[in-house]
């Protein structure tokens, strides 16, 4: 128990630590924190004296709330050789007599895995009880902290080193603390019922932290690099729960899925709907997907078979962010061969004050967040086929185009519209408001309940709405992401060659489509890829006329906006290395990749895309960006004196093995296969 400055809260904390209820042994150590106050050292003295044996006081120099909790561990490890845990109280709480007993009960009944208990918050001063109930999510407790200092840390926890850190004065310790726990592989147990009672005040430390969390969580990241990189924040969301609940009418079912490689959870249509109802009302990070699709199974398994499933995925997603719906016509047709996407977007409902009606038919796929099904739920009444305008985006509604041109392919069903109102009206049928649980006397804080959303963790932990659901297959292989514009017929070209050779490299490669246009590839091509994500610009708003343009040095270079650069590094960050292939836009991105740990190759060389830069703008676009990239490869001899002529350094440049010419300077660069025994630039 460390206390400064509460002498006179600090009687009612020490009087309830003795009063625990226990059939083991535990003493109580107080650390005075150089608090100036007198008092506080009679009061710790005095109870000292009256309890010999089971209250130890310690004194110290000033050095803050973790510098504290660390002496009065250094002191309990080195004092009780029996020690099993350590409970952590601050002299301004209080605890009930049977909060000891239930917390050393669930710890001694817990595998070896378990690092520390946490209770429930039981607020007093300003009353508010925040339910910490639901299975430990190591996803949620990247992005806010679930357990509380009133917790109970295992020995096992505290041998492995875990120690507060002394650098953190304004707050949070303890939730850098648990984090510790969780990077040296323990978590935590919620425990019910335990009686921990927590002061809230309108000011105090906590509440000065959560004026601003930034300063905090930086430090806490810098801390944890392991735990925070944008793979480990994906496999933490694969492993807690799914992103995407895809909704099959066919089979009245319910399809759970993330990164579709790493398999789904098919539940009753019964079973999701008594997910998303409850999620608003009880904790369980991730147990409800946020986001809502509805396919037909034959649809969903036609995208899957040809790799497309994710790709189409998180185009519907990023549409999300510009739209309270999304509905995509799909059309598909029999081919010879190949694949062929064409993605266009349309804004509807811009200019509509009043709520309008969803159209009936015409639409294969339907996303929209689960949250804005459960607002329709309750806020509607049983029949009403209207969706209200979400005042926080821009437009109500997007209707996205999907062409594709598949071998044996199937006209799929029109019939998203359908369901989803049918979805609608069987959720609303079936939801009542619970009870309150008998918690009168305070408001329940439902801050942890709600269905889990992309941008939650995302968006406070890397400032991105969401990442692509990709993770590395079994075994070392690695993922590369090949940037190419879609128009762009021999850039295509020269993908599906990188793509193969960096097969042989131990490389699995993705083709990101990025910009407007058909794409078109053989099927020998596309086989080539483990998938094809499509990344339409713009995808639903138009572009807007104040988008900022610049140049440098005369050359012109055109930005994304905020929104789609923020989507478009989302897309890219989950790869190892992105190739960006005579691609001049993406060339903006890769600074930002390159602070996630993501690696980045340029190869420049002619384009013969519609209103492609000429060999030497597009040239000088990528020195403007070079400091970000681990390598500039020019595919031919001309690009390659440009690079020189235009004063890119010469360590960056590599020749490409695959791409030879009879040039004897060219052919003096490093070769590319170099890079891949490098480091990578973030690091």
């Amino acid at each position: 128990m460390p206390t400064y400055k509460h002498s006179g809260l600090l009687v009612e904390a020490l009087s309830t630590a003795l009063a625990q209820d226990t059939d083991f042994a535990y003493a109580v150590v107080v650390v005075n924190d150089g608090c100036p106050f007198a008092e506080t050292g009679q009061v710790c003295r005095e109870f000292a004296a009256a309890h010999p044996g089971r209250v130890y006081y310690l004194h110290k120099r000033n050095a803050g709330l973790s510098a504290a909790r660390n002496s009065g561990i250094t002191f309990a490890l080195n004092a009780f050789p029996a020690l099993e845990a350590i409970y952590f109280l601050d002299s301004d709480n209080r605890i009930h007599p049977h909060l000891l007993q239930r917390m050393l009960d669930a710890l001694r009944s817990a595998g070896v895995e378990v690092g520390w208990v946490y209770p429930d918050v039981d607020k007093f001063g300003f009353f508010e009880f925040c339910d910490m109930s639901g299975a430990y999510s190591p996803l949620e407790h990247l992005f806010r902290n679930v357990s509380e200092a009133g917790s109970m840390a295992s020995r096992r926890l505290l041998d492995s080193g875990a120690r507060f850190d002394e650098a953190m004065r304004q707050g949070s310790e303890d939730w850098e603390f648990w984090l510790q726990g969780l990077e040296r592989g323990f978590h935590g147990v919620h425990v019910p019922g335990t009686g921990f009672g927590y002061r809230r005040r309108g000011e105090s430390m906590l509440t000065e932290s959560e004026r601003d969390y930034r300063p905090i969580l930086t430090h806490i990241q810098k801390r944890h690099p392991a735990l925070f990189t944008v793979r480990a924040v994906l496999r933490a969301e694969v492993a807690v729960g799914r992103r995407y609940a895809v909704y099959m009418p066919d089979r009245a079912s319910v399809r759970c899925v993330t990164d579709p490689a790493l398999g789904e959870e098919e539940v009753p249509l019964a079973t999701f709907v008594r997910r998303a109802l409850r999620a608003p009302e009880r904790p369980g990070y991730g147990e409800c997907p946020g986001l809502l699709v509805v396919m037909d199974s034959g649809l969903y398994d036609l995208l899957m078979r040809h790799g497309l499933l994710r790709g189409a995925l998180w185009v519907l997603e990023r549409a999300t962010a510009q739209a309270t719906l999304v509905r995509a016509e799909v059309t598909a047709r029999a081919a010879g061969g190949g694949c062929a996407l064409s993605w266009s977007g349309m804004p509807v409902g811009l200019q509509a004050d009043a709520p309008f009606p969803l159209p009936d038919g015409g639409a294969a796929m339907t996303m929209l967040p689960t949250t804005v099904l459960l607002d329709l739920v309750r806020r509607q009444p049983v029949g009403t086929p209207l969706l209200e305008r979400d005042p926080r985006k821009s437009c109500a509604e997007a209707r996205l185009n999907l062409g594709l041109a598949l071998p044996d392919a199937v006209q799929p069903p029109a019939g998203a519209d359908a369901a989803l109102l049918a979805l609608r009206e069987e959720m609303a049928a079936a939801w009542s408001r619970p009870s309150n649980g008998g918690w009168a006397a305070a408001p329940i804080d439902r801050y942890r309940a709600g269905v889990a959303m992309p941008e939650d963790v995302y968006q406070t932990v890397h400032r991105l709405p969401s990442v692509l659901p990709l993770l590395p297959p079994a075994g070392n292989r690695r993922l590369a992401a090949l940037v190419a514009e879609p128009a762009d017929t021999e850039g295509l070209d020269t993908a599906v060659r990188m793509a193969r050779w960096l097969a042989g490299k131990g490389y699995d490669a993705h083709l990101v489509a990025l910009g407007g246009g058909h794409l078109s590839l053989t099927e020998a091509a596309a086989e080539v890829f483990a998938s094809i994500i499509p990344h339409p610009l713009p995808l639903v708003l138009p572009e807007h006329p104040l988008t900022r343009r610049s140049a440098y040095l005369g050359t012109p270079l055109r930005p994304l906006g905020v929104d789609e650069e923020d989507m478009a590094v989302g897309t890219l960050a989950v790869f190892d290395l992105v190739v960006t292939v005579r691609h001049g836009v993406a060339h903006s991105l890769m600074g930002r990749l390159r602070a996630l740990g993501v690696a980045g190759w340029a190869l420049l060389g002619p384009s013969v895309a519609p209103d492609a830069p000429t060999l030497a703008d597009a040239v000088n676009g990528c020195a403007a960006f070079e400091h970000a990239y681990q390598a500039v490869v020019p595919l031919d001899a001309r690009t390659f004196r440009l690079c020189q002529a235009l004063g890119l350094p010469p360590d960056k440049l590599r020749r490409w093995e695959d791409a030879m010419e009879p040039d004897t300077d060219w052919l003096a660069c490093p070769p590319l296969s170099m890079c891949l025994s490098e480091p990578s630039a973030a690091a």
